[in-house]
Order: C-alpha cells, then structure tokens, then sequence
C-alpha cells in the first residue's frame, strides 16, 4: 500500500488523540516513535496492519472501531483535498462507488507495483448495490467504514453490510 494510507492514519491520530498517541501508536506496532512515512512510499501490508493494531492499543479502541474511523477520515476528510477532481466529478456516494474501480484503475495505472482493489457491480432493485471487493489484500472489512464516510461527505447515508468480499450498500 502506498505512504498516504499511513500518513492519513497519522493526521487522524494526532489532530483526534494527540502526537503522543501517534508515537505510541507506532512503538505498538514495533516501529520506531519518530518513523516518518511519505505518501509515495510502499509500506507492506502488515505493518499498515501493524500500526491499526498499534492505534488501537495506544487509543483504547477496537480494531473494528480504528477501520472505521480509518475510513471515515480517508473518505470525508483526507482524500477529498488529495482527490478532489474525483470528488468533484461525483454528486452522491452512489456515483463515487459507481467509478471507484474505474478510479482506482487510472491513478494507479503509472504506479509500480500497485495492486488496488478491484470492483464488480450488481444491482439488486432500484436502490441496492452489490459491489464485489476483489484484492489480495483482504481487507474488504475496511469499506463499510470508507463508504460511510463518502456518505458523510455527500451528505446521504448509505446502509452498508459485508458478507465475504460483497458489499451490499442501501441507497435510501
């Protein structure tokens, strides 16, 4: 996974729990206190792991409460401002989830190395999106959280419930 995963933890934790929670957070992971991570860089899966883990120790959360707070922030906050022209292009959370493969599959098109998850989609009626998480990576249980967090930032609520690697998120 690219840097810019880890610094969006890292902005998360200091501006929510403070620097010294985000020390912690990578002395849990077994990093060292003052490891500084760029946005381009590849960071191996399970030290981005790691680190969640070490979030939740330093900040008294659950793993489950750290993704999803992850998610939110990524989606909400963070990556509007680093990927604002998609953010612009969409008008609901429908639309961003609509693309997002499509999205994933142009930004990391000049990227080596990059392995980004990738996006079947099925409507079941009107208002029910299926989407099929596909990644080597199996973190599917981080998304219920990111699209969460783009209905923050649209300003509609989906409904969002995981079964294996398939979203199924509920447009009202």
């Amino acid at each position: 996974m690219k840097g810019t995963v880890v610094k969006c933890m890292e902005e998360l934790v200091t501006k929510k729990f403070g620097v010294e929670k985000w020390k912690q957070s990578l002395k849990n992971a077994g990093l060292p206190e003052n490891r500084l991570f760029t946005t381009g860089e590849d960071v191996a899966e399970p030290e981005i792991l790691a680190i969640m883990k070490g979030i939740g120790v330093a900040a008294s959360i659950s793993m489950e409460q750290v993704m999803e707070a992850f998610g939110e922030y990524w989606s909400s906050v963070y990556a509007p401002l680093l990927y604002d022209v998609y953010f612009a292009k969409a008008k609901s959370t429908r639309e961003m989830l609509l693309n997002l493969d499509q999205i994933h599959v142009a930004m990391t098109r000049k990227i080596n190395n990059a392995r980004p998850p990738r996006f079947t989609y099925e409507w079941k009626g009107d208002n029910t999106l299926v989407m099929q998480y596909d990644s080597s990576r199996g973190l599917v249980a981080l998304m219920p959280g990111l699209i969460r967090g783009l209905g923050k930032y649209y300003k509609d609520k989906p409904k969002v419930t995981v079964s294996g690697n398939a979203l199924q998120v509920h447009f009202a």
